[in-house]
């Protein structure tokens, strides 16, 4: 989150603003000749690199086999630079030249085979599983409608649901069909380093030898060798490739290749192909499921062939590295413009990087040094010897380990902000909270070196934190000139840190044929039973802790809060500048119809309008030159005030309160805290739900919801009054609710981690933790025992709800639980990665101890990347919002600029502003960049984030919603149904966010043909945004002006005047007749009017019936009628 800089900085960059040229993208094509003379057309857009470039033919079928090259120009010549601008070369004709290998390129060549051919083989669910369960049985099951599909389906209730569901449930054991090309036969069965000696005398420039075995033939040697590959003994067969020697000497493999590439094309043929994956997702991939105990890594990450789970560090060349004095020149560093700003900010997130990797990667090992300690230690588990911190000290890093607690009460979370020092008070960390926020500007992140060098990391029930202490000395006598001298992140940052490569495998080895699998998964019934009590009394007696834990009597605060609510003021003081008329007007249409809390927002806008005015006026009566005793009074006690907060407060940031103009420089930190809760209650709170109702904000799983939470600094605790607030807005509440669920789950999860002794019997706890918490209603069984763990689930999610978010449990959120939802939820909270299959919820044993795979570290540490690139972000998504697209797409030029420049051209927050400026170009027409840039964003995040984060969903929608503008509309339709099943796993059926998938499935279907399926899809859109939004809501309103498109295709003009008049009727009460939006809807009623009128006519004198074909016009987009967020 940006905050915003006091009013007096931006003026001293005005003349230089006037002067900037608006540099805006264009797509461009490069000409790449190949080794064998073909050449490539390859689509890039401007801002490419070299870098970019060679990114490019890593994804194109022709050349992804080629790895060791460099690219030439005529002109700029040969080897070019990873950092040339595309831009600068004319013409943009560029040449591969194969180069030499290094062994380890050598090495990362065969990586890069394994790599394409890995779909074939690592994505693919095996089914024979399903034979061994009798067959009346599997068909009840597979029949049954309740079965586990119906969970993740959720909205329409917890047993029964509808028999004919608009969309199937998704199962999770297709999670990775969408990748997989198990179909084709796989060009290589395996890829072995040999250990056979050399046919001919090894030379100089050979490697190593390795055993390959293609699709029909017998193992094959091949020497790896500095000009490229050749079967033993044939050193005249050498090739450049792997790929190429194979095609030349085997045709079993050049046809499967041929085969395997043309399903690519098929799949995408603008890139996205299936490889290059990471296991970064809490489901495995399904190839791990046959080798738990070894957990197969895909070729991106396999050790053996040069991979890693990414990151720096790994080397130990930076364990000693001067962290104090680094983060002290960093925090000393000028940052007064926005150019050096940017040069501090690069530093900053190069050095912030490093550091979080080096603190994980020593977090881990000094985690992983205390686990066999635990073999049989009870009093560890029962906390008297746990509480004894083991500390370690690496150069500058401090790491602290400490056992956590088998208690679900505790109050675990060791936060960032400080609250872990020693001797801080909570009431002290409110107020150095606050203060940090009222004088926030760019620089906030980086000059807070205490909370910058901070890492947080648990994993296998322990919480290591890693410090960097802060030496106050040092951080006044660093000398500002003084520089940092790091390595800039090799290949852009693509290769970040994939936490997940760092798990715990919690299965034991076990050397036996393929029964082996499923003889582990029958786990022993008497140890089963052992495990579950073990877990019920841990939940009992967390239960009675927690009922006799006293209330915390201090509220905590985040320091963004503080930011967001001097922002708030600010905004107030300008909108009073321009007048109550205009302030009406331009606030209305953005959170008009929430009914309650629009209403209760312009009460609070009132009230605290009336508020600051009686402030200003005593402001203004309390002048030095009056006589009044009470004024002299008054201005003493505020000179008072200023000189208590001057001495909490540095000059510089003291000076930035004061420019501000809020007047908050004029009150004592007590009553500072006294407004700021005040404003968190009456405002911010209310304010975060009318931008859920106004779709500005649509979280759709527990993450975004926090993130859309944090950035306002408001607690997670105050999820209870959200539900209230949220009273008109069901999907808002069951979202919250979901997330307290989990949060309270998550503490029984850990307790029951932090209480195993043994890691050998982590899987099996693990897994009867997942049965009681996850397991079915008395309702769905008869079994006792079901009954009795559901009461003591409920019981602690009644307790926990009250005790932690003042929300009282009812019945009917058990009723709208989804159980996916709440498993993903605890995955990625608590650290688990599970067997990708369907688990069938609705029984005793849904979870085995061979379904629990691994325990991966979650960490947590302060982001850091720039603050000026996300101000011109927020600014490019306002500039969208009111239509200026010109602004919108120069802004958010800029913002990819600026954060390509300070966190590389591969990290998530560049994907953000690709995908941004994605949606941006799609709305000025420009549908072929739009494109572009959003298939970078999804490389990333798929990279990156996982493969079902919200970020990753999202780039599958809007792709999708893009190839279908450039009609290719299968392809759009096999990317919306991926967003769609990755939507009803997060979020379920009814989410706004749903129903507009909904919408772009049913224009897809319509492309093609299917009206009658598209207007389905359509009819369940609009009962959605009836249901969860109202009936006059925008988004409504694109429901039924979709429907009256679909249905003027098939000729029913008349009903689309009905549709249309609605749409028309929502659009005039909601954003006036003058919105672009209301004119398009207009004009939409009058063609439809006409075309009514032309069939009646045609109709009474039997003339032929009007073209129905309404494609060439397009029809108004539901994009159109409600702004993405």
């Amino acid at each position: 989150m940006a905050p915003k800089a006091g009013k007096a900085k931006p003026k001293a960059k005005g003349d230089k603003k006037k002067k900037e040229e608006k540099v805006l993208p264009t797509v461009l094509d490069v000409t790449v000749e190949a080794p064998d003379y073909t050449h490539l057309t390859l689509k890039g857009i401007s801002t490419d690199r070299i870098l970019d470039v060679r990114k490019l033919l890593a994804v194109h079928v022709d050349t992804c086999h080629i790895t060791s090259f460099s690219l030439s120009h005529e002109v700029r010549g040969p080897q070019l630079k990873d950092t040339v601008e595309i831009a600068s070369l004319k013409p943009c004709h560029l040449s591969i030249v194969e180069e030499e290998y290094t062994e380890e390129l050598a090495v990362a060549h065969v990586r890069r085979l394994l790599d394409v051919v890995a779909c074939t083989t690592a994505f693919g669910v095996k089914k024979p599983e399903q034979k061994p369960a009798p067959a009346t049985d599997a068909a009840a099951e597979a029949n049954k409608p309740g079965s586990p599909g119906s969970v993740v389906a959720g909205g329409g209730g917890g047993g029964g649901g509808g028999e004919e569901p608009m969309y199937p449930p998704p199962k999770l054991g297709e999670f990775y069909d969408f990748f997989s090309f198990s179909h084709l036969s796989p060009p290589i069965q395996y890829i072995r380093r040999s250990t056979r000696p050399f046919v001919d005398d090894k030379r100089e420039e050979d490697f190593f030898q390795i055993d390959v075995r293609v699709c029909n033939g017998k193992p094959v040697t091949i020497v790896a060798s500095r000009a490229g590959f050749y079967p033993s003994g044939k050193r005249a067969l050498i090739n450049h490739s792997l790929v190429g020697l194979l095609q030349q000497t085997n045709r079993g493999f050049e046809a499967a290749y041929k085969a395997l590439m043309k399903a690519f094309v098929e799949h995408n043929k603008f890139g996205n192909l299936p490889y290059g994956f990471r296991s970064n997702t809490w489901v495995v991939p399904p190839v791990v499921a046959d080798s738990p105990s070894v957990f197969p890594p895909l070729p991106t990450e396999d050790e053996t062939w040069g991979g890693n789970g990414g990151g720096l560090g790994r080397d130990g060349k930076h364990d000693h590295r001067p962290w104090v004095k680094e983060f002290a020149i960093l925090a000393a560093m000028p940052c007064k413009t926005a150019e050096e700003r940017q040069v501090r900010d690069r530093k900053a997130f190069l050095l912030h990087s490093l550091f979080v990797d080096v603190g994980v990667l020593k977090a881990i090992a000094a985690i992983q040094n205390l686990i066999p300690d635990d073999k049989s230690s009870h009093e560890k588990a029962n906390g008297t010897a746990s509480s004894v911190p083991h500390t370690q000290q690496i150069g500058d890093m401090k790491i602290t380990v400490t056992k956590d607690k088998a208690d679900a009460s505790s109050k675990s979370d060791v936060k960032l902000d400080g609250s872990q020092a020693p001797g801080v008070s909570f009431d002290e960390l409110a107020k150095r909270n606050l203060l940090k926020g009222i004088t926030a500007d760019e620089s906030a992140t980086v000059h807070d070196t205490a909370t910058l060098g901070v890492v947080v990391v648990k994993h296998c029930g322990y919480t290591a934190v890693v410090q960097v202490p802060l030496d106050a000395q040092l951080t006044t006598v660093v000398p500002a000139q003084q520089d940092i001298h790091i390595e800039d992140q090799p290949e852009g940052g693509s290769n970040a840190l994939n936490v997940n490569s760092l798990r715990m495998l919690l299965q034991k080895s076990c050397v036996q044929s393929p029964g082996a699998v499923q003889r582990l998964q029958s786990s022993d019934p008497e140890e089963n039973m052992a495990t579950t009590n073990f877990v019920r009394k841990i939940i009992t007696d967390s239960m009675q802790n927690l009922e006799g834990e006293a209330p915390r009597e201090t509220r905590p605060i985040r320091w963004e809060l503080g930011a967001c609510w001097v922002q708030h003021l600010q905004n107030q003081t300008s909108e009073k500048a321009d007048g109550k008329k205009s302030d009406e007007t331009k606030d209305v249409p953005t959170v008009k119809g929430l009914g309650k809390q629009f209403g209760q927002l312009k009460e609070i806008k009132k009230k605290s309008d009336d508020k600051s005015g009686k402030s200003a006026s005593t402001k203004d009566s309390t002048s030095p030159n009056t006589n009044d005793a009470h004024s002299d009074n008054t201005a003493s006690t505020k000179e008072d005030k200023e000189a208590i907060l001057q001495k909490a407060l540095t000059e510089a940031a003291f000076q930035r309160l004061k420019e501000s103009e809020t007047g908050l420089h004029a009150k004592s930190p007590d009553e500072l805290i006294e407004m700021a809760y005040k404003y968190y209650d009456d405002t911010a709170l209310p304010k975060l739900v009318a931008d859920f109702g106004s779709l500005e904000l649509s979280p759709v799983d527990g993450r975004t919801l926090t993130d859309f939470m944090h950035t306002r600094g408001l607690q997670m605790r105050s999820l209870g009054q959200v539900v209230e607030l949220s009273d008109k807005l069901p999907h808002i509440q069951s979202l919250c609710i979901h997330e307290m669920v989990v949060r309270a789950f998550k503490h029984i999860v850990r307790a029951v981690i932090a209480a195993v002794d043994d890691i050998n019997d982590m899987a099996q706890s693990v897994a009867s933790c997942l049965n009681i918490l996850l397991g079915p209603f008395p309702e769905e069984n008869n079994d006792g025992k079901c009954g009795e763990d559901h009461n003591l689930r409920q019981k602690w999610l009644e307790v926990f709800l009250m005790k932690r978010f003042g929300l009282a449990w009812k019945d009917e959120y058990s009723l709208d639980l989804r159980k996916y939802a709440i498993l993903r939820g605890l995955c990625h909270k608590v650290g688990l990665e599970l067997v990708t299959k369907d688990y069938d919820m609705d029984t005793p044993h849904a979870f085995r101890k061979s379904d629990i795979i691994s325990i991966v570290p979650i960490y947590k540490h302060v982001a850091c990347s720039s603050a000026d690139g996300r101000t011109l972000l927020e600014s490019s998504k306002t500039f969208l919002d009111k239509g200026k697209l010109e602004d919108a797409v120069n802004y958010g030029t800029k913002a990819l600029a600026k954060l390509v420049a300070v966190c590389g051209p591969y990290h998530r927050m560049t994907a953000g502003a690709y995908s941004l400026l994605a949606v941006v170009l799609y709305h000025t027409g420009d549908f072929n960049q739009a494109t572009i840039y959003q298939q970078k964003a999804l490389d990333i995040n798929e990279r990156e984030l996982g493969l079902d984060h919200p970020d990753t969903m999202k780039s599958y929608g809007d792709l999708a919603v893009f190839y279908y503008r450039l009609q290719h509309t299968e392809l759009a339709l096999k990317y919306v149904n991926r967003a769609l099943y990755l939507l009803h796993l997060t979020c379920g059926p009814s989410h706004p966010n749903t129903a507009a998938t909904y919408i772009n499935v049913a224009m897809m279907e319509e492309g093609l043909g299917n009206v009658h399926v598209a207007l389905r899809y359509l009819h369940e859109a609009l009962k959605c945004n009836q249901r969860l939004l109202g009936v006059d809501h925008i988004q409504t309103a694109a429901s039924y002006h979709a429907i009256a498109i679909a249905l003027s295709l098939m000729e029913a003009y008349s009903l689309s005047v009905q549709h249309e008049k609605t749409t028309l009727r929502i659009l005039q009460s909601k954003l006036g007749s003058e919105d672009l939006r209301t004119q398009d809807a207009a004009a939409w009623l009058e063609y439809f009017e006409s075309k009514a009128l032309e069939q009646q006519e045609a109709a009474r004198n039997g003339t032929p019936k009007p073209d129905a074909s309404i494609a060439s016009r397009g029809h108004l987009r539901s994009s159109r009628l409600y702004q993405s967020r």
